[in-house]
């Protein structure tokens, strides 16, 4: 029976000193050491992605992160670091841009948790929430739910922005304190770094546009501040509706990518698109302890030095 290669994915990860970005849904650190450190005791070893298509000597897991918020690149790369574990973050451009391109994704993370704001409701048609429920199940306010659908999945870009407006002051400040600079990721020896696109939106079923606006130009980025990308282009989200996975693979295999990340799932091993395991869901599927919130002891080893 050949090992198991499973993909796991985190955004926001917290701890007393360093916050979790506002409006994200963040695992306390301490929750990612007990996964590392249970991971490890169940026989699990740790590998770049970047090898996630060579042959693996046991069941292995590979750390994914998305975003390059400044609580991923300051509580966990760090310790991963220390500990010689490999991690693979994705990393939008846009930001970094002398005009910011902030997410409308990102952007929504704020504006649904600041006091006050209240934004339209959009119009949308029975097809487009039902995809909305299938992709946003997990929010159980439909106010949530269909303004995050409408302006992630079903508009397109200008059409979100404009129904979000111009940033106010706060969200302005907020925007500029959540994204760590490029130069912040050079120097870690067990990072690796992957394209997650220029502005962070979703595939809208024009592969060639998409590949030239958004994947390319955050590739090209990445080089110029002195990241070396893998081949791995982590989709910021699921298509937009009526748009698919397979419509842009081409595009990218032409590009020189090797695979996509996205969706929900454990690997089969050879397709193109891979699935990864969300990070509050690592315990249960892996069929780890679960974490309570009890201090971790500092003096237990987590890994064995893999990179």
């Amino acid at each position: 029976m050949p090992f198991r290669k499973v993909v796991l994915m985190y955004h926001s990860v917290s701890t007393p000193e360093v916050p979790a970005v506002p409006g994200s849904s963040p695992i306390p650190l301490a929750r990612f050491q007990h996964q590392v450190r249970q991971a490890l005791a169940h026989g699990w070893q740790f590998r770049p992605l970047s090898e996630l298509r060579t042959a693996a000597s046991a069941n292995t897991l590979y750390i994914t992160g998305d975003d390059g918020t400044v609580d991923w690149l300051r509580n966990v790369l760090p310790w991963c670091e220390k500990e010689g574990l490999p991690t693979h973050t994705a990393l939008i451009s846009g930001p970094w841009q002398e005009q910011p391109v902030y997410p409308v994704a990102h952007r929504l993370h704020i504006l649904l948790a600041l006091p006050g704001r209240r934004l339209p409701t959009p119009a949308l048609t029975a097809d487009q929430r039902a995809y909305i429920d299938r992709i946003y199940s997990y929010e159980t306010n439909p106010y949530r739910r269909y303004l995050k659908g409408a302006c992630n999945l079903v508009f397109d870009d200008p059409q979100a922005r404009e129904l979000l407006g111009p940033p106010d002051v706060e969200e302005a400040r907020l925007l500029a304190g959540r994204f760590a600079r490029p130069e912040e990721y050079r120097g870690f020896r067990c990072a690796e770094f992957g394209v997650h696109t220029v502005s962070h939106r979703a595939f809208g079923g024009d592969p060639d546009a998409y590949v030239r606006e958004e994947v390319l130009p955050c590739r090209a980025a990445m080089i110029r501040h002195g990241l070396q990308p893998t081949r791995y282009l982590v989709l910021p989200m699921r298509p937009r509706f009526g748009a698919t996975v397979e419509q842009i693979t081409p595009a990218l295999q032409a590009a020189g990518f090797e695979g996509t990340l996205e969706a929900m799932g454990e690997w089969d091993g050879h397709s193109f698109a891979i699935p990864r395991i969300d990070a509050k869901d690592v315990e249960r599927h892996l069929g780890l302890a679960p974490w309570t919130d009890t201090p971790a002891d500092p003096s237990r080893p987590a890994a064995a030095g893999v990179c």
